[in-house]
């Protein structure tokens, strides 16, 4: 697992994007984890794997639909070859935040009922309405005949609405959106460390100096995020890197295991064959 903060950028004048993107088979672990400052709607048209969500695992395939907020850690890992249609907007595409009428449109996105679901299932009865939608707004886009934004912004505000008419249900989530960001950008210090310090030995109570948190807080928070523990997730990064230099360089066992912070052979045979199912001289010699 890598976690990361995606810095796409975005046109100021018109905040959208919308891409098909093929995806392949991702071996267990090497997740690419991010979160960012849009909105997302993705529609799965082929293909299959498993999204996670905040920690959540949503098995999908070709049909469904997942929806992201601006501050969902989220990642995948496709079972099979997939194939997806992204819509990524910023708030600003929508309301200024001093129009209430647009504003309600981005309820299912910023004040999640307590029903809500990351994942829309392929046999929910608006999940073949939204992926139409989509396809005409990616024709939109490609083409871009005249009007073209006010077409994609009309069809954008459909989807919205569907979301808000059937999937936004019961008491909105406690956790504001902005408590929530501001806790990601506390993090978001934490992970660039980790990354960049993986073999190093790393405490809870360093890791949590950084995000300005108790210890205590940032475990919790950290867990709840991520889905795993500080102490698992820097278990992750030495493994995924050892696998790495096993594939890629001519480093031997034992230079392997020093470069990825592990504190001696036993433990790092023990751990890599554990999370990967081969030891490292068993995958080496595949290589």
């Amino acid at each position: 697992m890598q976690i990361r903060k995606d810095e796409m950028e975005m046109d100021r004048g018109f905040p959208f994007r919308i891409f098909r993107y093929e995806t392949g088979i991702q071996e267990e672990g090497l997740e690419d984890y991010h979160w960012h400052e849009y909105m997302e709607i993705t529609s799965i048209l082929s293909g299959r794997g498993c999204y996670y969500v905040n920690g959540c695992p949503y098995e999908v395939e070709a049909g469904d639909m997942i929806i992201f907020n601006n501050m969902d850690l989220h990642g995948w890992r496709a079972a099979e070859k997939m194939e997806l249609l992204v819509i990524t907007f910023e708030t600003e595409l929508i309301s200024d935040r001093m129009n209430t009428l647009e504003y309600d449109y981005l309820l299912p996105f910023l004040e999640r009922g307590s029903n809500f679901q990351n994942r829309i299932g392929g046999a929910e009865e608006y999940t073949g309405q939204m992926k139409e939608i989509m396809l005409d707004t990616f024709e939109e886009y490609e083409n871009q005949k005249t009007g073209y934004r006010l077409m994609i912004k009309a069809n954008v505000l459909r989807l919205l609405t569907i979301l808000l008419r059937h999937y936004q249900k019961g008491e909105p989530q406690t956790e504001s959106l902005s408590a929530r960001k501001k806790q990601m950008k506390r993090l978001e210090q934490a992970f660039a460390y980790i990354r960049e310090n993986y073999d190093k030995k790393i405490t809870l109570e360093e890791a949590a100096n950084l995000a300005y948190m108790s210890p205590n807080y940032f475990s919790a928070y950290f867990r709840k995020v991520t889905g795993k523990s500080l102490r698992d997730y820097l278990t992750e990064q030495r493994v995924e890197k050892a696998r790495h230099l096993l594939k890629n360089s001519s480093l031997s066992l034992q230079e392997i295991e020093q470069e990825c912070g592990f504190t001696n052979t036993s433990n790092f045979y023990r751990i890599f064959k554990k999370k990967t199912g081969v030891s490292p001289g068993e995958m080496r010699k595949k290589v």
